[in-house]
């Protein structure tokens, strides 16, 4: 079955529209531009899915369902499937379409089967059918080399996986519906609590190990995407979207609306689904939205209602407009804009500002507009292109500083005359002072260092034959008797000592 290829004229809707909507949880509005782009005119497209630049959807405009695909870079739709029976509910991975198809139906049995299309050997293949050719299979999903799908038999259903590299089919679990992969996991909802109710599960393809993820007895159509889990879920009477988290077990609830949210899916951090109204307005849908974790902010993504089926991929997001049944509905496409850097605005701060050399100052860079690089001039022949460098000022000064910042968006330079001042150091002079200078034995003694020009090293005696190089010593003098206490400083210039005879007088007890 040749894949057939022709170019689309398709018609470009750019309403640089602004639309923010209140989320329950944080009640933060946001503003963002969207680009919304017309796919097919076709009046019959529906049931979406997109994977990098391809967007596939199946079609009724020839009298029967088939699939086609868009290449969103080249601007050109194929169409995929041209057999005249019907093919449904495609999804698509790498190069990798698959899909329903009911070509093997036997006349009193619906028992479709799954086919995929290799577009890199445009080659069709039929996946070999499961318990004998008696089952229907639906609703597949396709994730590297392993897809999954609904089985149908009897009265009731399961989740099959197939695998590419091996050819091996397995049968996953029973009573399980709407299958979605990514990666080893597999999730789905079933029918496993004591009430019969349905509730989301997630299979682990390599420890071959299921887990309940919710206790609602009310969720339905799952997706995932990484370590994240969507669905809908009706526990409060109305669907609301909720999102679990496999690495923290968290589950939050995303939306808090009277209208019913449905048909969730995820890409990243981006969680996008459909508003279906309510009572209160008729059931009016409302549109796609999206939610953005690393954010905690909503939007509106469609420029109007009637939007369903929603499926995200990077910043694009596509749809249909219009309902299933009753014609005249088309794939759309949303690119979510990504925020441009603005240009860096250089600014920053330095401690100390003026000192003795060699003097240590710690630079800390407070540009603003996030800058990926940063050149720092300290005004002495030297330079950095550390974020927050610390320099030292060998040489007495006055020094200007300046700051260079770049990102993408552009460059800035933030410069202060005369910011740093290093003055000559000059050797210093000793000078102390003590308390108490007198009292009973033992006495305990407070020494304190006044020394100028900074001296970097000290040595007292106490005269009692111990010393110290603490810069402000406590000493205990034991024994009654008159001190001659002295101070040696140094720094790089040169020494002084300082001494005062009899300096502290002790008694005896």
């Amino acid at each position: 079955m040749a894949a057939a290829e022709n170019d689309v004229g398709n018609t470009t809707i750019k309403e640089d529209y602004t639309s923010s909507t209140a989320l329950a949880t944080t009640e933060e509005n946001v503003s963002s531009k969207v680009t919304e782009t017309r796919i097919t005119t076709s009046g019959h497209a529906q049931y979406p899915k997109i994977y990098n630049n391809r967007i596939v959807w199946e079609d009724e405009r020839n009298g029967n369902w088939s699939i086609y695909l868009y290449d969103i870079s080249t601007k050109r739709e194929t169409h995929i499937s041209t057999n005249e029976s019907s093919q449904r509910s495609p999804a698509i991975y790498g190069d990798k379409i698959v899909w329903e198809d009911d070509s093997h139906m036997l006349p009193y049995w619906y028992l479709s089967d799954i086919h995929m299309y290799d577009l890199s050997t445009k080659k069709e293949t039929q996946i070999p059918p499961n318990f004998d050719g008696m089952v229907a299979e639906v609703l597949p999903a396709i994730y590297g080399d392993k897809i999954v799908w609904q089985d149908l038999y009897d009265e009731d259903s399961g989740i099959s996986m197939y695998n590419i590299s091996t050819k091996e089919e397995t049968f996953i679990t029973a009573d399980a519906y709407s299958p979605d992969i990514y990666s080893n996991r597999i999730v789905y909802y079933a029918y496993r609590n004591e009430n019969s109710r349905p509730d989301i599960y997630m299979y682990d393809i390599s420890t071959k190990k299921e887990t309940r993820i919710t206790t609602s007895g009310s969720a339905g159509k799952p997706a995932i995407y990484g370590n994240k889990i969507v669905w809908e879920d009706e526990r409060n009477g109305n669907a609301d979207i909720y999102m679990y988290d496999i690495s923290t077990k968290k589950e939050t609830q995303i939306t808090s609306s009277p209208d019913w949210q449905r048909s969730p899916a995820i890409y990243e951090n981006k969680i996008v689904w459909e508003d279906d109204g309510g009572d209160d307005d008729g059931w009016e849908n409302h549109g796609i939205y999206m939610y953005d974790i690393s954010t905690n902010q909503k939007m509106k993504i469609s420029a109007k209602g009637s939007a369903y089926n929603p499926a995200i991929n990077s910043n694009n997001i596509v749809w249909q407009y219009g309902k299933e049944y009753g014609g005249n509905s088309n794939i759309y496409m949303a690119t979510v804009g990504v925020p441009q850097p603005k240009s860096p605005v250089a600014a920053f701060s330095a401690k100390p500002t003026s000192g003795k050399v060699p003097l240590k100052v710690q630079f800390t860079d407070k540009s603003s507009n996030s800058p990926t690089s940063w050149k720092w001039n300290f005004g002495d022949g030297k330079y950095s292109t550390l974020k927050s460098p610390s320099h030292t000022y060998s040489t007495a000064g006055i020094y200007t500083v300046s700051l260079t910042v770049k990102n993408k968006a552009g460059t800035n330079t933030k410069t202060i005359k005369n910011y740093i001042t290093a003055s000559e150091l000059k050797s210093p002079v000793a000078a102390f002072s003590a308390s108490p200078r007198s009292g009973k034995a033992p006495l305990k003694v407070q020494f304190t260092d006044k020394s100028a020009n900074s001296p970097t090293s000290w040595k007292w005696s106490f005269g009692d034959k111990t010393y110290s190089t603490a810069k402000n010593p406590v000493h205990k003098y034991s024994k009654a008797g008159k001190y001659t206490v002295s101070l040696t400083v140094k720094n790089a210039k040169g020494s002084n000592t300082k001494t005062i005879s009899g300096y502290i007088v002790t008694a005896k007890k």
